[in-house]
């Protein structure tokens, strides 16, 4: 992990800005742009004829929404089947690792799942811990992540981040009346960190658990409340990583990476709008944080006493030495950052932000780097209070600024803003999913390439990582996108029906229908995306449809990838509760600088 070394006071606030930017584009070699610097007029991702096999995994137990202390609710068929919304294999280490990963169902279940039986056990049950865990408040609620500590092994601690209401009844003390095994001696909550501007209705929790027990399926141990984040009404605190690169002693060993969403007010009108520019909240940041406090104890203790913030040594914190700034904050200028990923080959820290009305982006994290939002979006300037359109979309259209700089309190100079290595507009589909670079063994042929997801449409798409690491945080120099031709034999086609190519959306919709689901009358499955649903003119005779002309027929798909400690991809799809396995390359990428048809 590239070091940057220390500045203190007056100076560091001077020259930070310009230092980083220059650091990225140092040696930077050309990229030619897939869009250009205005908002498109139509798809830009073609297939280049790469396809892959897509097979069924596991068929989780159905879920509906629920909150703390409410029954189990009656399963929802006009909702979402199974909200399976990310897989973790435990460190390789670990003694049943080989043999086992951990889901965890957003409703409010961590299951562990058994590999070679598929059996779902339940292993923590959010909703009979936390009074006021909430899973029924929007798409964003409900468990969102949770990371093994590289110590588990022997030290049995990992870390979730779930979502709680605050207005409901009651205290938000936790409880094991239901979970006997969970010792809750000396936990206690934290004061919230709310915003210093923009209403607080919901509050997002990061829990250390250690698992006395790791070779069963019950959780046997205690809990520890490490840090409670306030917002208003979406994009919480959402994905958690540690450093694979380092190693016990090594100067970053044991800091915890968590990326933190805007809270929507990126997106509002006020004075909560610059929330993702200001470096005195957690709003639409990376922050980083030690848990365990006696790992450093020369760095600075958090303000709740729960955790370290890393402020000594070869790699604090970008701004521990700014008066007035949280130092827990690594990078910023996020709109709702909800998955992070390491590629341990290219030592690349990735994140995909998922954005407003325009454009999607993933971006390589570098230590103190302002990623531009809420006043950059993609490669164009967003203009909130004109219902978030981007300066090209304007009427008349607005000229990007000569001086591309941003003015950030506590930083005297002006900010360079580092732009994403890849982009994709919402003429591809409207939210990104998670992504990683493929490095394993059942297909050599996809090794080195980043493979995501856009969650709404289900569309699967590559691009090649290296093309990324060249971007060097340029504007208009993206890597190029590429969309992954899917092939799956459907399990209610006839016993002699070969692998077809088919979308993803409608192998989702496929089983939504077959296990019952009853949407909406208007789509064929259930929530909604401007990608997917509605007309594209005023007078409804253009629905919705893929690059390809092909209408989707309306609601979300809602998939997401994850990546098994196999090195293997997962696709997690919540609408019909499935989780399924990309198998093998069918057709290869084509070799580098060969033309791809659409």
């Amino acid at each position: 992990m590239a070091k940057t070394p220390i500045m203190t006071g007056r100076s560091a606030r001077l020259r930070f800005g310009f230092l980083l930017l220059a650091g990225i584009l140092t040696s930077a070699p050309v990229v030619y742009a897939q869009y250009p610097l205005q908002y498109p007029s139509k798809s830009q991702v073609g297939k280049d004829g790469t396809a892959v096999l897509l097979e069924d995994y596991a068929n989780p137990p159905l879920s509906s929404w629920t909150h703390g202390g409410a029954p189990p609710p009656a399963i929802d068929f006009k909702g979402q089947l199974g909200r399976m919304n990310s897989l973790r294999s435990e460190p390789a280490n670990a003694p049943l690792a080989a043999s086992r990963f951990f889901v965890d169902d957003q409703s409010g279940t961590l299951y562990i799942l058994d590999k070679a039986s598929k059996k779902f056990t339940p292993y923590l049950k959010f909703p009979d811990v936390f009074p006021k865990f909430v899973s029924d408040t929007g798409n964003t609620a409900g468990i969102v992540s949770i990371q093994f500590d590289p110590g588990y092994a022997k030290n049995g601690k990992f870390y979730s981040v779930h979502v709680e209401k605050p207005g409901m009844e009651g205290s938000a003390t936790p409880t094991n009346a239901h979970l006997s095994t969970l010792d809750l001696n000396g936990y206690t909550t934290t004061p919230a960190v709310n915003p210093p501007a923009g209403p607080v209705n919901i509050e997002s929790v990061l829990v250390e658990w250690t698992d006395t027990n790791i070779r069963n399926e019950t959780f046997e141990g205690s809990a520890r409340e490490l840090l409670r984040v306030g917002y208003d009404r979406n994009h919480p605190m959402a994905d958690l990583i540690f450093n694979p690169l380092v190693k016990p002693g090594q100067d970053d060993y044991g800091n915890l990476y968590i990326s933190v969403g805007d809270g929507a007010q990126g997106e509002t009108p006020g004075p909560g709008h610059t929330l993702p520019q200001q470096l005195d909240t957690f709003m639409g940041k990376i922050l980083r944080i030690t848990p365990d406090i006696n790992l450093h104890p020369k760095d600075k203790l958090g303000p709740n006493g729960r955790y370290r913030i890393p402020s000594t040594g070869p790699d604090p914190n970008p701004f521990v030495s700014i008066a007035s700034t949280r130092g827990e904050i690594y990078a910023y200028g996020l709109r709702n950052p909800h998955r992070m990923n390491w590629d341990t080959v290219s030592k690349t820290l990735l994140v995909n932000d998922i954005g407003l009305h325009y454009w999607e982006e993933i971006d390589i994290v570098s230590k103190g780097a302002n990623y531009g939002y809420s006043e950059r979006e993609g490669d164009e300037q967003v203009f909130v209070d004109s219902a978030g359109k981007t300066g090209s979309l304007m009427n008349p259209p607005v000229a990007f600024p000569d001086r591309d700089l941003l003015h950030v309190d506590g930083i005297d100079e002006p900010v360079a803003p580092v732009y994403p290595a890849a982009v994709y507009s919402h003429w591809e589909g409207d939210s990104i999913g998670s992504g990683f670079v493929y490095r394993g063994k059942q297909m050599p042929r996809l090794r080195g390439k980043y493979v995501f997801n856009d969650r709404t449409t289900g569309r699967i798409f590559y691009v090649d990582l290296a093309e990324m690491l060249a971007t060097r945080g340029q504007r208009n120099q993206q890597a190029q996108i590429h969309e992954l031709q899917i092939e799956f034999k459907s399990p209610y086609d006839s016993a002699n029906q070969n692998a077809v190519k088919r979308r993803m959306f409608d192998i989702v919709a496929e089983t939504y229908s077959h296990k019952g689901g009853t949407p909406a009358q208007d789509r064929v499955l259930p929530g909604a995306g401007g990608a997917t649903t509605g007309w594209r003119d005023p007078e409804h005779t253009q629905p919705k449809a893929d690059p390809e002309g092909a209408p989707y027929g309306g609601g979300r798909a809602d998939v997401r990838m994850a990546m098994g400690g196999d090195g293997e991809l997962y696709v997690l799809s919540k609408s019909d509760g499935m989780i399924r396995k990309l198998a093998a390359v069918v057709t290869p990428p084509p070799k580098s600088g060969q033309s791809a048809a659409r």
